[in-house]
């Protein structure tokens, strides 16, 4: 199997690839840190730590990966003309919804980041930080649930 059988061919075929892959990293990275904070303990401290810090990362490298594809989504001949003339519900309600709500994932992952390091230990016995962050890394999940289902059915119309 060579390289673009698995990616596909173009300019846009490896960071389309790599949005796609940390778009799912990050749903499973937000589900093992919602599980990590909600069966708190002193020895999974540590692992909330590493968790809430890398969805803060692959969030960032999601929608930098987005961002620099979106390019190729709104080009002449792109996927947005295509569902223009052929499915505007798709775009209006699909690709724009898909396009703000992801960005919530990152802030939120980085305050749940920021709680869980400046409160360290100090999270297991404050049950609201605890609920603050749960808060924050399920509406993040949701929010990236979302945007990652709604990327998969536009790309499933057409991809880029």
């Amino acid at each position: 199997m060579s390289y673009f059988q698995l990616i596909g061919e173009g300019p846009y075929a490896l960071p389309t690839a790599l949005h796609g892959l940390f778009g799912f990293l990050l749903v499973v990275g937000f589900v093992v840190s919602i599980e990590a904070v909600l069966n708190l303990n002193d020895r999974s401290i540590k692992h909330l730590k590493f968790t809430t810090v890398a969805t803060s990362v692959i969030s960032f490298l999601t929608i930098f990966y987005g961002t620099f594809i979106y390019i190729a989504y709104r080009s002449q001949g792109g996927v947005r003309e295509f569902l223009l003339n052929s499915l505007p519900a798709a775009h209006t309600y699909g690709m724009e919804l898909k396009e703000f709500v992801a960005l919530f994932s990152f802030p939120l992952a980085v305050v749940a980041a920021y709680i869980v390091w400046t409160m360290g230990d100090e999270l297991i016995e404050n049950k609201w930080m605890r609920c603050i962050v749960t808060a924050c890394l399920v509406l993040a999940f949701i929010y990236t649930a979302v945007a990652f289902g709604l990327g998969a059915a536009i790309t499933k119309i057409k991809a880029i």
